[in-house]
């Protein structure tokens, strides 16, 4: 898997840097995903299939009246201008309003769906993991914030997960950083993104990391294991995949496929190198004691 804040040119080369994530980009509000009914709705006159969702302009494109290239021009949208869909036209043309006002028709082509992967508020979930001996964790997500993303027009939405896990009676404790991208892969309409979750502590730093892939098909519906960076650290989970719709079920999803991913090496060097959490405070060293001289 591979890092999109190297990608410099279309389509992008991905490289793999410290936190290894696979380029992929969706929309969500607020943490919620859009949703596509089943029926159809009047859009400027014409039958769309109605879709909440946010779209990033990839080239210069114009605006028309009507989802045909032939129709009345009614303006146009600069590459990074991020547009309000409502609906999608035959032909892959997308309706577009803003501010309640119904604005016109754009290429589909030529657009990304984008995602906020900002949470609202910290997920929180219990999961036990594969093999033995007998492991359960407990564990908390909270939003970072976002990473830019190196000659594209997406950000990264990174995520810290706190870990507090017991297994065969021994309380293990850890954090790990997960990353989820907005653009799908390898920039595609299709509405598939990657999460990704990486294990720093089995070498005590950055030296050797365990990445867990997960896909998030919003098309489906699913989270769907896909690999591990290291194969000696890894196994396939017993759960494939895991229903979700939204980013915080899709989160919660990639979290409990990466713990069952995680073998028995895995753990047994994150115990050996686990340090202290919370990181303690630099031990004070108590000041020599001098004896005093007699007069």
């Amino acid at each position: 898997m591979t890092d999109p804040r190297d990608m410099t040119a279309a389509p992008p080369v991905h490289t793999t840097k410290v936190l290894a994530v696979l380029l992929a980009a969706f929309l969500f509000m607020a943490g919620t995903g859009p949703a596509i009914a089943a029926e159809s709705m009047e859009f400027r006159g014409v039958k769309v299939k109605p879709y909440k969702g946010t779209y990033v302009v990839l080239k210069d494109v114009s605006i028309r009246s009507l989802p045909k290239t032939k129709s009345k021009r009614l303006g146009s949208y600069k590459a990074g201008r991020r547009i309000d869909v409502v609906g999608f036209a035959a032909g892959a043309w997308v309706a577009v309003r803003e501010k309640g006002r119904d604005v016109g028709f754009v290429y589909k082509k030529v657009l990304l769906p984008l995602s906020d992967g900002t949470l609202s508020r910290d997920l929180r979930g219990k999961e036990p993991a594969k093999g033995k001996p007998a492991t359960e964790c407990r564990y908390i997500i909270s939003f970072e914030g976002k990473s830019a993303v190196e000659g594209q027009v997406f950000e990264i939405a990174d995520y810290d997960i706190v870990w507090e896990c017991t297994r065969a009676k021994r309380e293990i404790k850890f954090r790990t950083p997960m990353f989820i991208t907005e653009a799908p892969y390898p920039l595609s309409q299709k509405r598939i993104f990657q999460i990704t979750v990486d294990v720093l502590d089995l070498d005590r730093g950055y030296d050797e990391i365990l990445s867990t892939f997960i896909v998030f098909n919003m098309e489906k519906g699913l989270v769907l294991y896909d690999g591990v960076s290291i194969a000696k650290y890894g196994h396939v989970p017993g759960t494939k995949n895991i229903p979700a719709k939204t980013v915080p079920e899709a989160l919660k999803g990639a979290a409990a496929i990466a713990l069952q991913t995680w073998n028995k090496a895995a753990w047994t060097n994150l115990i050996k190198n686990m340090h202290k959490y919370p990181d303690p405070e630099p031990e004070k060293k108590k000041p020599a004691k001098t004896k005093s001289k007699k007069k």
